[in-house]
């Protein structure tokens, strides 16, 4: 399939349907800028651990010294693109708006790639809440509170926690009555577009990025994203930054190939992302909790 060029095409300009983009505005961002000389495209991020205090018992006493420790956790950039040769005959005969019928599907293609790695993170991780039964408040409550505890037990502060859910978790959610509804009329910034509500001290929002039937709830330390915009090539006819939706930096190059009569329009971000855990063998997670109705997954 391709640009449309029969006769008669409407100038009526349909929604793209794509997914929206929210995820990397919930968590903690990494500068672009971090990943450059020595760092190449891979960082460690340091993860502190709690200390204890010691109490001198006798005036004058030997005191005790301990180390300060850090957990590392690795976020390695990937190259996401996507790709357009647009022939001679495509640009003077067929488009109309390459902004609209070029250039926006390959932004949303490779910012909706750009989350997808941070998504990837949430979906990998195994339920710590299960069998939840969406048809039951009693039980959607309890698994939400269970969540809320987990989370107050590990010090994971009370603002900035935020809990990412599936339509049929949203689903859930708001068939509860004391779900206080936000209603984000009005504007058309992405992140608040997709809040559902504010309850049990988590700001809900509803993606199409997670699993059928599942919830993250997490403070915004829980998981960490990274983004940086390609370098300009010398070599390109044309080149520009392009920002995308949920705050990705993405560039956009064009290039004349005369050998086949086409331009070529490369729309590439670099992203990754990683999940926060707070022990050396990468499975304590106390920053983050998931929680699975139970079709999820069947």
């Amino acid at each position: 399939m391709a640009v449309l060029t029969a006769q008669g095409i409407s100038e009526v300009a349909l929604e793209l349907l794509t997914r929206t983009l929210v995820l990397p505005r919930t968590v903690t961002m990494i500068p672009g800028a971090e990943f450059a000389g020595s760092n190449g495209d891979t960082i460690t991020v340091r993860v502190p651990q709690p200390g204890t205090s010691r109490t001198q018992v006798t005036p004058g006493a030997t005191i005790t010294y301990d180390d300060v420790n850090e957990v590392p956790v690795t976020v390695t950039l990937n190259h996401e693109y996507h790709a357009k040769r647009i022939t001679d005959e495509e640009s003077s005969l067929d488009l109309e708006d390459f902004a609209r019928q070029i250039t926006r599907v390959q932004v949303a293609a490779v910012a909706t790639g750009a989350e997808n790695w941070l998504a990837i993170q949430m979906n990998e991780m195994d339920a710590d809440v299960a069998d939840i039964d969406a048809d039951s408040a009693a039980s959607v409550r309890s698994s939400v509170l269970e969540a809320r505890k987990l989370l107050g037990q590990a010090n994971c502060p009370a603002g900035d926690r935020y809990a990412a859910c599936d339509p049929e978790f949203a689903a859930a959610v708001l068939s509860l009555d004391e779900f206080n509804r936000v209603d984000a009329s009005g504007s058309d910034d992405a992140l608040r577009e997709a809040v559902i509500g504010r309850w049990r001290g988590f700001t809900w929002i509803e993606t199409n990025a997670l699993e059928s039937g599942t919830a993250v709830l997490y403070h915004r330390s829980g998981f960490v994203f990274a983004n940086r915009v390609p370098v300009m090539p010398r070599g390109a006819t044309s080149s520009g930054a392009v920002t995308g939706p949920s705050g990705i930096g993405l560039r956009q190059i064009f290039q004349y190939a005369p050998d086949i009569l086409s331009d070529a329009s490369v729309v590439s971000t670099f992203c990754g992302a990683s999940t926060i855990y707070d022990d050396d063998a990468g499975t304590s997670h106390p920053r983050s909790v998931k929680l699975a109705l139970t079709t999820a997954g069947s």
